[in-house]
Order: structure tokens, then C-alpha cells, then sequence
């Protein structure tokens, strides 16, 4: 059964993260950008981030004609709510669900 109060749309466009914080923000990850609904996003990245961390989301590819109706985001600050690791293109990415944060 399906919990998630919001539909959920595909798309597979590039994204660049960083933390919110002073001390590491000019530290980019890269990842792709899988899904996206109003309340938030499922990313695959290059780093792992632990549960809680808020990052700055940053879009770089196209919105594939979402609208922030739709849950896309350009950019956004995003609450970190899960990781597992995931074999990705002959590497490791790390599957990580993102919980907007309205400012």
C-alpha cells in the first residue's frame, strides 16, 4: 500500500548539493535528480549525507517541463530523511530522500 500523500513524478535531471552550513558550503556533490513531488525529492548521489543534514539542492538540468506545482525546484533547501547505498553506472551512489524545507 502506498503512503505517500503526494504523486510522485519521474524525472532524471542533474543536481549539485552542499550543505547549508558556512563551514563546508563550497563543498559540491554531485547526483541526479530520479523523482520529485511537492513535499520533496528522491536523489541519487555521490556522497553519502546522514539523516537531518539540510542541504542546498541546486537543479543544473533540464525540468523536463515540471513546475514547482509538480514538486520541481531549481533550488532548494532540502532536509535529509534517508540513505542506503545503491550500485549506480559501476559505482556506489547513495539513494537519499529529501524533505523540502519551506523558508
Amino acid at each position: 500500500m502506498e503512503k505517500r500523500a503526494n504523486r510522485r513524478h519521474a524525472i532524471d535531471t542533474s543536481i549539485v548539493c552542499s550543505h547549508l552550513t558556512t563551514l563546508r558550503c563550497s563543498e559540491t556533490v554531485d547526483g541526479r535528480m530520479r523523482n520529485c513531488c511537492s513535499n520533496g525529492l528522491y536523489a541519487e548521489l555521490r556522497t553519502r549525507f546522514r539523516a537531518g543534514t539540510i542541504l542546498v539542492v541546486r537543479t543544473i538540468g533540464s525540468s523536463r517541463g515540471y513546475s514547482p506545482d509538480d514538486g520541481f525546484r531549481s533550488l532548494a533547501l532540502a532536509e535529509v530523511k534517508w540513505t542506503l547505498p545503491r550500485p549506480v553506472e559501476g559505482g556506489i551512489w547513495y539513494a537519499t530522500g529529501l524533505r523540502y524545507l519551506m523558508i
